[in-house]
């Protein structure tokens, strides 16, 4: 594709309907992907694509995506881990991929270079939360997304851009682009709230930071325009 973003008439045309559509579907919530720049939508075209495919029946990667992807959902499908050792963060993702109970069936290597694309560019790690990714460049797949929530045993410096130390993780695992692209705005969407902020930092039971999550993605998500 050659353009990062899609403009509402681009996104229409696609599907074959009117921008008026678009802006009833936008209201109801049935279009991922959106955002606001300059108080015009924009769509992220790659992930767009994918979804469009997705709803002509085209899998990818051999996986239908799953636009309703939650993050309490993608936690779900993967863990909640506590005390993870590192004194850097080199160490405490090596950890953190070790100490996953599924890790065996896992490119360990693979998953670690491809997020750390990401993290040498810029550091994930904003209010002592670091949001972690693979990289779009080298893109790892999975049978479903996962997210995995790390607790650090000691707070890290993970090079963050405000300089707060690291104590938890949030790492993506994803099926495909397009649901990587869903959580990843859904993530950034909760760490604007600081209510969310200051109950994940609680180191709640698995079952207590589901229910909180799920609360917080309901209270968010489901409001309108």
């Amino acid at each position: 594709m050659d353009k990062t973003f899609l403009a509402i008439k681009d996104v229409a045309l696609k599907l074959g309907v009117s921008d008026k559509t678009i802006y009833r579907m936008l209201n109801e919530n049935q279009l991922p992907f959106a955002v606001k720049i300059g108080g015009q939508w924009r769509f992220r075209a790659d992930a767009m694509e994918d979804w469009i495919n997705a709803q002509t029946n085209t899998e990818t990667g051999n996986r239908r995506i799953n636009s309703a992807i939650t993050v309490h959902k993608a936690i779900e499908n993967g863990t909640v881990i506590y005390r993870v050792q590192g004194g850097n963060r080199d160490e405490a993702i090596d950890e953190l991929l070790s100490a996953i109970p599924y890790s065996a069936s896992f490119d360990k290597k693979a998953i670690k270079i491809s997020i750390f694309a990401n993290e040498s560019l810029v550091s994930s790690s904003l209010k002592g939360i670091a949001f972690m990714t693979p990289s779009v460049e080298r893109p790892v797949f999975f049978e479903r997304t996962m997210l995995i929530v790390a607790f650090l045993e000691e707070e890290t410096d993970f090079k963050a851009m405000d300089d707060i130390k690291t104590s938890i993780i949030f790492l993506t695992l994803p099926a495909n682009r397009a649901e990587q692209a869903i959580i990843d705005m859904k993530l950034r969407r909760l760490s604007m709230d600081n209510e969310f902020i200051e109950g994940i930092k609680l180191h709640m039971t698995r079952k207590e930071l589901l229910s909180f999550i799920q609360k917080k993605e309901g209270e968010i998500f489901s409001k309108r325009p």
